[in-house]
């Protein structure tokens, strides 16, 4: 078996080219193999020239694209097959792919729903081989998986495993096929970080009593448990040279960046998000993007400065930990920069801030932009005491020992 890994500097191993991101190309490929091995790349195949025991097999022209979305796969294969969607598997575990040929024609009509932009291309193959560098690659119509990302056997294989398996394929669906390249330096980690983001939105999604977001936490606090050392770096690094690019593939740049996609999305609202998405996707498809022009299309679709704020995350190390006192009807904040060490770091940050009194159906927001606010909260208790069934002084005081304050409201 032979497959391709081009991501994210490794096209150029293969065949002369411009192998950066922002520069594409149309591609014709054509493989010669032995007759009995099959031969996969992005396209569908358009003719096949079988001489003696080998076989010529020309695939389509390619739309245009980046270097590293370019693939192919040699081996032998046993599939299971939709009108589009095909799946390959180790030949007699074709049974195994079931679940995940049902899974991607599921993501492929949600996400198409949520982006309001149908999959562009004529077939998505997806391919589980025994070895791979990284768990998945969302090649333009070609994914490959690692086996135990994408097989999965309803008789052996563990809870743990299936949930691995639908996160997996949910996470490679959304990028392969977008039509938006992301450039190094900014957009390309903007990319994979709404990738995570955007699988467990899937998961969810299909799998509601999973309860998946709270174990979006566990799979966020490595970046931040890196984050939180004085030798750190921020989530956006300047690449100054191609091999650079593997070394700030970490989980800071992955794990934390995805937390603030969540946090940011969460103080916008579902809706104001999703629409800016999927106006950012119709924008710069078939283009080149930076995480700038993502916060251009937020700020425009919600009212407020979203590039100042992300850049406060984005652009620098670490992250803060709020401190929060009250004080009769004023709440005062306080944000200092969290490290391990127990140092005083001297970030700061714009932190969205939500909270709610009494009841989740009142809740206010605001920016925290400065070291420490005080926010008035008096509109919010009132309204908690004025809902009350308290007519006397003695109900009134046991109501104002029951009200409570929550902060970060989801």
């Amino acid at each position: 078996m032979a497959t391709t890994q081009f991501e994210p500097v490794d096209a150029r191993r293969c065949f002369p080219c411009w192998d950066e991101p922002a520069l594409k190309a149309t591609f014709e490929v054509t493989v010669v193999v032995p007759t009995e091995l099959i031969a996969l790349s992005n396209m569908p195949v358009f003719k096949q020239e079988p001489i003696l025991n080998m076989n010529t097999v020309h695939f389509k022209k390619s739309p245009l694209m980046s270097t590293y979305l370019l693939a192919f796969v040699v081996g032998e294969f046993d599939s299971i097959e939709d009108v589009t969607d095909d799946v390959y598997c180790p030949v007699g575990q074709s049974h195994r792919g079931k679940l995940g040929l049902s899974l991607a024609l599921r993501a492929l009509d949600f996400f198409g729903e949520y982006f309001s932009m149908p999959y562009p291309l004529p077939k998505l193959d997806m391919v589980a081989v025994p070895d791979f560098s990284c768990g998945a690659m969302e090649n333009y119509g070609l994914i490959i998986f690692r086996e135990v990302e994408l097989l999965h056997d309803d008789d052996s294989s563990a809870a743990a495993s299936k949930q691995g398996m639908v996160i997996a394929v949910a996470h490679e669906e959304p990028t392969s096929g977008s039509g938006t390249w992301l450039q190094w330096n900014g957009g390309r980690i903007c990319g994979l970080m709404k990738a995570l983001r955007h699988s467990y939105l899937a998961v969810d999604h299909f799998f509601p009593e999973w309860n998946i977001w709270s174990q979006f936490l566990e799979e966020t606090e490595a970046g931040l448990r890196l984050d939180a050392l004085e030798q750190s770096h921020p989530i956006e690094v300047e690449v100054g040279h191609a091999r650079s690019v593997d070394e700030i593939f970490d989980a800071i740049s992955y794990c934390k960046g995805s937390a603030v996609i969540r946090m940011l999305e969460d103080f916008l609202g579902h809706k104001v998000f999703q629409e800016s998405l999927s106006s950012y996707m119709k924008k710069y498809a078939g283009g080149n993007a930076k995480t700038e022009d993502l916060w251009r299309v937020l700020t425009e679709e919600a009212g407020i400065e979203v590039d100042k704020m992300m850049t406060s995350w984005t652009k620098q190390k670490g992250y803060p930990v709020i401190s929060v006192r009250l004080e009769g009807n004023i709440l005062e904040f306080k944000q200092s920069q969290f490290l391990l060490s127990g140092a005083e770091g001297g970030g700061q940050w714009i932190v969205p801030v939500s909270l709610s009194a009494g009841s989740y159906s009142r809740c206010k927001k605001f920016l925290l932009e400065t070291k420490s606010r005080s926010v008035d909260v008096s509109e919010l208790l009132d309204s908690s005491s004025n809902n009350s069934s308290a007519t006397d002084e003695k109900n009134q005081s046991q109501h104002d020992e029951d009200v409570w304050i929550k902060v970060n409201v989801r």
